[in-house]
């Protein structure tokens, strides 16, 4: 394989810094911004839901993480994809074709929550309709998510941007402010309008079919799909421990709402951090090979990254403050939160860049395995901080 350039003309520390301030900082701006609608909703919604559909809780975590896990892997190929000139354009039949895979890929997944849930809880009338929501929300914002990649991946490289440093971390925040609301207010549909959701439902489901059929997979889409269905399944496992913890500390959270209001953020900025240092180091692998990862720009990319923590932890918080007072209740600054927050995230990039370089080793495609997994991982670490910044509140 030639060694390929990742980002030409970057070479220098002051330019990494600069294409990071300048790139990267307004790309986890404005996921932050975006990921405060769905942490306005699930804040308010936050009692209603622990108590009518607390299924909904052991899937959420898991749920928001898989649309980012998929629709992430799928920004990783398409940045490698675009380097090696097989996109051009959004339309393209390259692009039909990993959408409906990415969606096909969230099933068996999407089933184990579920079943999780139910196991735990138990079968009732509730856990029928957060199946019957999960699944018209998985086909509606499966279409709106694989197109959007689509256009974040490929306009920000034909202006010169590195896609990598600023497609995923977006892509997973489209997730996130789609998913929260999406998730309850389809829960308000189904119950004031159950036979026009059920019409709703299997119209997306015919769509779904009629992008299948049109597709063309070749042998390198059939990978993908197995790879990441896979990974996806076993990721999906792991995120139970996540809605578990959510939905038995629910009591102790809704005591700070400020902490729901976050949740989604500091998740998905978590995660945003670790998906930009595992889909850097994958492209690099993929292109480049290990030697590219002893290259001096790879580690400034990765000390200049770590540098916007500071900035986007105390947003986190400053930004929750006022969305919490907005939706009635008092709030304040943690600086528990605060201080812990840049420690939080450079142990997830880490854990990013360890493995795509891990998946490379044993042939596995990074792009396909290194975005769900370390986005899994910061989930369990962002809900873990979480409660526990919970119960050192309400001193418990």
């Amino acid at each position: 394989m030639l060694p390929v350039e990742v980002s030409p003309g970057m070479s220098g520390w002051r330019e990494r810094l600069r294409q990071t301030f300048l790139v990267t900082l307004p790309a986890l701006l404005l996921c932050l911004a975006l990921d405060f609608v769905g942490g306005g909703v699930l804040g308010k919604n936050f009692e209603m839901i622990a108590t009518t559909y607390p299924l909904l809780l052991i899937i959420l975590p898991g749920l928001s993480d898989l649309r980012g896990n998929v629709f992430g892997a799928m920004a990783s190929r398409m940045t490698t994809a675009l380097h090696l000139g097989k996109v051009k354009g959004v339309l393209d039949k390259e692009v039909t074709a990993n959408v409906s895979m990415a969606i096909g890929s969230s099933k068996i997944p999407l089933l184990v929550l579920w079943v999780a849930g139910v196991v735990k809880l138990g079968f009732s009338h509730s856990a029928l309709a957060v199946f019957l929501v999960v699944i018209a929300s998985a086909l509606v914002i499966g279409f709106l998510l694989g197109y959007s990649t689509a256009f974040i991946t490929i306009f920000p490289y034909r202006w010169g941007a590195d896609p990598d440093m600023i497609a995923a971390p977006l892509i997973t925040s489209v997730a996130d402010v789609i998913t929260i609301p999406t998730l309850v207010y389809l829960i308000f549909f189904y119950e004031d309008y159950p036979r026009v959701f059920y019409v709703f439902t299997a119209l997306m489901l015919i769509l779904f079919v009629i992008m299948i059929i049109s597709s063309s997979y070749r042998k390198e889409h059939l990978r993908a799909f197995k790879e990441v269905s896979s990974v996806l399944t076993i990721l999906g496992l792991v995120e139970i421990f996540s809605g578990s913890t959510l939905e038995s500390y629910s009591g102790v959270i809704s005591k700070t709402i400020i902490l729901s209001v976050m949740y989604p953020s500091i998740l998905d900025s978590v995660g945003n951090f670790a998906s930009i240092a595992a889909a850097t180091t994958s492209t690099r692998l993929n292109l480049s090979g290990t030697e590219s990862l002893k290259e001096g720009n790879f580690y400034s990319d990765m000390v200049a990254l770590l540098g916007l923590t500071p900035i986007i932890g105390f947003l986190t918080n400053f930004i929750a403050v006022h969305v919490t007072r907005l939706i009635g209740y008092s709030a304040s600054l943690i600086w528990t939160f605060i201080l812990g927050y840049p420690l939080l995230v450079l142990v997830n990039m880490s854990v990013g860049v360890l493995v795509a370089y891990v998946a490379y080793r044993f042939s596995i495609d990074p792009d396909n395995v290194a975005i769900p997994t370390v986005t899994t991982i910061s989930d369990v670490m962002g809900t873990l901080f979480v409660v526990l910044l919970a119960k050192m509140m309400v001193g418990g």
